[in-house]
């Protein structure tokens, strides 16, 4: 089965990807919004999603300790690392511990605001030649782009929320 879907917030995506397997469908394959599923038990596996330090770096080792933990990876999209385990192996969950968890969604915070910079820069140039030259598909795509960024500063102030929430828990 092959679906279509816009996610831009990790723990949203991985729910949807919990509640497609407790439908009888496991993650297959993943590119630019499509989804590969396939038949699976119901609730066979659980799911993951992981933000590599970097994209060009040792993903065969990072694969390779994954399935030395009983994780296979699934797919990689770009940083983004799609991850899965047997429901009958226990529960799965990537980062335990506060400090990880802040770590975690402190890098995932970093890399979308350096995704929103790019964003604000594209809306400001695409404003700009809307105005210098009057022609309103520049208007569109401006809006379009504000649209993208806006979309991005909630996952930068989510991530900020959830880090404030996990050190609060952490001093206590």
């Amino acid at each position: 089965m092959l679906k279509f879907k816009l996610h831009y917030d990790k723990d949203v995506e991985e729910d949807w990807l919990k509640k497609m397997c407790l439908d009888g469908w496991a993650f297959k394959k993943f590119f630019l919004g499509f989804y590969t599923f396939e038949k699976c038990e119901p609730g066979e596996f659980n799911y993951q999603i992981d933000l590599l330090d970097n994209w060009n770096g040792k993903k065969d080792d990072y694969s390779a300790f994954m399935e030395d933990t009983g994780v296979k990876v699934i797919d990689q999209w770009w940083r983004w690392v799609y991850l899965r385990k047997r429901a009958s192996e226990g529960t799965f969950e990537m980062y335990t511990d506060v400090d990880s968890k802040i770590t975690h969604y402190t890098k995932i915070k970093n890399f979308f605001k350096v995704a929103l910079v790019i964003e604000i820069l594209c809306f400001f140039m695409e404003l700009l030649a809307a105005i210098n030259t009057g022609h309103y598909i520049f208007g569109i795509f401006a809006a379009l782009l504000a649209v993208i960024s806006l979309a991005i500063l909630e996952i930068i102030w989510k991530c900020n929320w959830r880090i404030e929430q996990y050190k609060r828990d952490k001093d206590m």
